[in-house]
């Protein structure tokens, strides 16, 4: 049975019972591709991520229901095809996405809905699936905001933004740039900034997130910020190092090494990531290290008149340093220790 039964809304029912036939042949479709494809699971989620993105286009552009709907039916069948969505999926980002992102921008999905549905997708997919982002936070701040977005372009923007709050630091660059590419009111909106913030404010906000990773609006992220983000853990507990890691400061971050691995790590405010790095990386940076100015003192970091108490034995203790951050490194530990400067 390819129609849900009647709790879902008129909105998606109507539309569904107008194209059954079309609809009863695409399930079969992905029945023969797919063997293993579950219309109990794909029915689910029609009754919960379709038919939520049908009765928010509905009440907005109601002529456009049925074209929606129909976009949205084959971007379901190939994400629950896929194991990408429904019960049992990896995760549940793409339900979510659905069912509390999408329909505060149903103006956007009624006119383009397969871009609209397809982009928000792949965006939550990235994120729910990136080590040391928070999912969450990123669907929170797609939800404050897509509802302000004017085109597809400024919900792509949106969701860069969010992913870099949500702790991809290596999106900090980016996501500056698509702010900045932005209405002011929606820029300062995504860096979630108080709405009483006027747009003269807009040059003071910009450039302290531009020339400090550590900088938040939020006091309490900046306050959480420094007491340090701990990164890397011992791979046999699913961290990343086999060994005590090696770290020296780069431009970008940190280039790291344990054992024959290398990774660069970039930490700001809102999060510490782990990329993929090489040898040579590393051997560039080691050619170029600087001396710290924060100082170790038995087992007291030293920086910028703070003192930070650590829990770690003197002994084996190093730190690398670039112009915001310090990374720190114990022979008895497997984690890095990151710290702002300031």
């Amino acid at each position: 049975m390819t129609v849900p039964a009647p709790t879902v809304s008129a909105a998606l029912a109507d539309a569904l019972a107008g194209g059954r036939p079309q609809f009863n042949a695409r399930v079969a479709e992905t029945r023969h591709r797919c063997p293993a494809f579950d219309t109990t699971v794909f029915t689910a989620f029609l009754r919960t991520g379709l038919d939520s993105v049908a009765r928010s286009v509905a009440a907005v552009a109601p002529d456009r229901t049925a074209a929606v709907v129909a976009a949205g039916y084959d971007i379901a069948l190939d994400l629950v095809a896929q194991g990408l969505a429904g019960r049992g999926a990896r995760s549940a980002i793409v339900e979510q996405t659905w069912t509390t992102v999408a329909p505060r921008c149903a103006h956007l999905v009624a006119v383009q809905p397969v871009e609209a549905l397809g982009a928000l997708s792949n965006a939550g997919l990235y994120v729910a699936g990136a080590a040391g982002a928070r999912p969450r936070d990123w669907l929170n701040d797609m939800a404050q905001v897509v509802g302000s977005a004017q085109s597809l372009e400024q919900l792509r923007l949106l969701g860069q933004v969010a992913a870099w709050r949500a702790g991809l630091a290596q999106f900090r660059d980016g996501a500056l740039q698509s702010a900045q590419a932005l209405p002011v009111p929606l820029a300062l909106m995504a860096l979630g900034v108080n709405a009483g913030t006027g747009a003269d404010d807009w040059p003071r906000v910009r450039d302290a997130y531009r020339d400090d990773p550590w900088w938040s609006e939020q006091s309490d992220r900046r306050e959480a910020a420094r007491k340090g983000v701990e990164v890397g853990q011992f791979i046999g507990l699913g961290g990343s190092f086999a060994q005590p890691p090696q770290v020296l400061a780069t431009q970008q971050g940190f280039a790291v090494r344990s054992a024959d691995r290398f990774h660069l790590l970039m930490a700001d405010a809102y999060g510490a990531v782990l990329l993929p790095s090489s040898a040579g990386e590393f051997e560039q940076a080691q050619a170029q290290v600087r001396r710290p100015t924060a100082t170790l003192v038995g087992t007291q970091l030293l920086a910028a008149g703070r003192c930070i108490e650590l829990d770690l034995p003197e002994h084996g203790l190093a730190l690398a340093e670039n112009d915001h951050t310090i990374a720190l490194t114990s022979a008895y530990s497997h984690a890095i220790r990151v710290y702002p400067r300031s």
